[in-house]
C-alpha cells in the first residue's frame, strides 16, 4: 500500500508526527538512563580498584579478584555473564574518565550507546592523556549529528589526528607483524588468517565479491560477459551463499592462480579473472608530493599510510584533480589529464556514499538520481545530481519522502511528517595542510587515487581551492 497525503486515524490514535516524537523522545530518555547505568558500573569498577591496591601480594591473581568479584555480582544481578560485566565495566570507566564532554552528551541523551562504543574503539589506541582530550572535544561534535555508522569513519580520523606519533611511523611497525596463520579447527576445517595493509586486504575482499556475483548472476541466466548462458536443458542447481562462493573462489586463486569456473573462467574479458576490485582513496597532495604526512583515507572505512599511497600514485593509469572550497572542503569541479565522464567522477568524489541520512552505501553501488526530475525539466548538473542506493532511490520516489539541494552538494530531506533533515557531502577525512603563504596561496590540495595492479583498479584525484587555481603538480 503506497503512502497518501492524506492519513486516516480512528478517535484517539496518534498522528504519525506524534508517534516520531514520542520515539525521538523516548530514545533520548533510553540513553540518559544508559549513561546513568554506566555511571553505576564506573562508579562498582573504582570501588573494586581501591580493593585491589590494598591487597599486599604481588601475584596477578591475587590482586584481580576483587574486580572479579565486582563482575561476577554484577553479571549475577544484571543476568549477563560476568566476562560481559567485566567488559562493560571497562567500558564505563573509560568513558568516564577519559571523554567526559562525550559522556556528558550520552547523559544529556544526544548521543547513544552505539555512538559511545563508536567512540571508546576509535580512540582504543590514544595512550596520550592530551591527546585523549582533544579526540573527545572533536569527536562528540560529529557523534551528536551523524549515525553510529558514520561516525565510525570520521572518530578514525579525529583518533589519527590526534596521534602525536605518524601514522606513518606506526605503519611502518605495524607492517613488519604482516603475515599468515593457520589455525586448525573442529570438524576437520581450518581458518586461514592473513594481516595485511588495508588497500590490499579490502581489495582482495571486493575483488571476491565482485566474482561472486558474477557467477551468481550466470547462474541466474543473466551475464554482461558475453558468455553463452545455460539453457533450460542445462539447468545451473547451485544453492551455495555469497560468503561461499567467495571462500571457493579464495582457494581457487591461491591453489591454481584463476578461477576455475569455466565458462566464465580465464584472463580474457569474459572470465572472472578479468575482474579487478575498486578501491577509492583520497590523498592530500602535499603527501602526494613528499612535503607532509598526512595520512590518505581509504573511502571513510579506513586509514592509508602515505607511503603507500604514493606507490598507489605512482601506479595507477590516470588521477583527477578535485578542486575544493578553502574553508568548506566542499567540491567545487573536477578536471582530468584525459577528460572521461567528468561529471560522474565528480559526484563520485562529492558523494561517496548513498545521500540518504546515515546511509553509507558506496557510490559505485548507487544510482546517481535527478533531485528534480529531468522529465520535469531538471537539469543534469551537479547541482541536481547526487547518489542515492536502490533502497533510498525508491524510497524518493514511491513515498512522501522530499529532498531539495542547498548548494554545495548539500541535500535536505523532508519526511512525510514535515521533520527537515539535512545531509552534508563527507568530504576529506583531514584538514588540508596549510602551505608556505608564499609559495602559492588557498591550495587546499587533495588527492584521490584508486590503484590500478592484479588486485585494485581505479582513479587518482586531487584538488585545489578554485578552478582557476591549479596545485603545484
Amino acid at each position: 500500500m503506497s503512502e497518501n497525503t492524506t492519513t486516516h486515524h480512528s478517535p484517539g490514535a496518534r498522528t504519525r508526527a506524534e508517534v516520531v516524537l514520542s520515539a525521538e523522545s523516548r530514545v533520548a530518555q533510553i540513553a540518559q538512563l544508559e549513561a546513568a547505568l554506566a555511571a553505576d558500573l564506573a562508579e562498582a569498577g573504582r570501588m573494586a580498584l581501591a580493593e585491589m591496591r590494598l591487597i599486599a601480594s604481588r601475584e596477578s591473581r591475587e590482586r584481580e579478584i576483587p574486580m572479579r568479584s565486582m563482575a561476577a555480582e554484577l553479571g549475577a544481578a544484571l543476568r549477563m555473564s560476568d566476562r560481559t560485566a567485566q567488559n562493560r565495566i571497562d567500558d564505563a570507566m573509560d568513558i568516564t574518565e577519559h571523554y567526559p564532554e562525550t559522556f556528558a552528551s550520552w547523559s544529556a541523551g544526544r548521543v547513544s550507546e552505539r555512538h559511545v562504543q563508536a567512540v571508546l574503539r576509535a580512540g582504543e589506541n590514544l595512550t596520550d592523556a592530551a591527546a585523549k582530550a582533544q579526540y573527545d572535544h572533536e569527536v562528540v561534535a560529529v557523534a551528536e549529528v551523524e549515525t553510529p555508522g558514520r561516525l565510525r569513519g570520521f572518530a578514525a580520523a579525529l583518533a589519527e589526528k590526534a596521534q602525536p606519533r605518524t601514522l606513518q611511523e606506526r605503519f611502518d611497525d605495524a607492517n613488519a607483524t604482516r603475515t599468515v596463520r593457520l589455525f586448525d579447527l573442529a570438524d576437520g576445517m581450518s581458518a586461514l588468517n592473513a594481516v595485511l595493509p588495508s588497500v590490499q586486504a579490502h581489495g582482495m575482499f571486493n575483488r571476491l565479491t565482485q566474482q561472486a556475483r558474477a557467477l551468481k548472476d550466470f547462474q541466474a541466466g543473466r551475464s554482461d560477459y558475453g558468455t553463452k548462458l545455460h539453457t533450460e536443458d542445462e539447468p545451473v542447481d547451485d544453492r551455495r551463499t555469497t560468503d561461499q562462493i567467495r571462500a571457493d573462489l579464495f582457494s581457487d586463486m591461491l591453489l591454481t592462480s584463476v578461477p576455475s569456473l569455466d565458462p566464465l573462467a580465464g584472463d580474457d574479458c569474459g572470465g572472472l579473472g578479468a575482474i579487478r576490485a575498486i578501491v577509492q582513496v583520497t590523498v592530500p597532495a602535499t603527501t602526494l608530493a613528499g612535503m607532509a604526512s598526512t595520512p590518505a583515507d581509504l573511502s571513510g572505512l579506513s586509514l592509508v599510510d602515505p607511503e603507500s599511497a604514493r606507490r598507489l600514485a605512482g601506479t595507477a593509469p590516470g588521477w583527477d584533480r578535485v578542486f575544493t572550497h578553502p574553508v568548506t572542503g566542499t567540491v567545487i569541479s573536477v578536471d582530468r589529464y584525459r577528460p572521461n565522464d567528468q561529471l560522474k567522477r565528480q559526484l563520485r568524489a562529492r558523494d561517496q556514499h548513498c545521500r540518504f541520512i546515515g546511509c553509507r552505501m558506496p557510490t559505485h553501488r548507487c544510482d546517481i538520481d535527478h533531485t528534480v526530475d529531468a522529465a520535469l525539466g531538471g537539469p543534469t548538473h551537479q547541482h541536481n545530481l547526487a547518489h542515492l542506493c536502490r533502497r533510498h532511490h525508491s524510497l524518493k520516489h514511491a513515498s512522501r519522502w522530499t529532498v531539495k539541494q542547498r548548494g554545495d552538494g548539500v541535500l535536505e530531506w523532508t519526511s512525510p511528517t514535515g521533520r527537515n533533515y539535512t545531509d552534508k557531502p563527507p568530504g576529506v577525512a583531514f584538514e588540508p595542510d596549510v602551505p608556505d603563504p608564499d609559495s602559492h596561496s588557498h591550495s587546499d590540495c587533495h588527492a584521490q587515487c584508486d590503484a590500478d595492479t592484479d588486485s585494485l583498479v581505479g582513479e587518482k584525484f586531487a584538488s585545489a581551492s578554485s578552478p582557476d587555481t591549479p596545485p603545484p603538480f
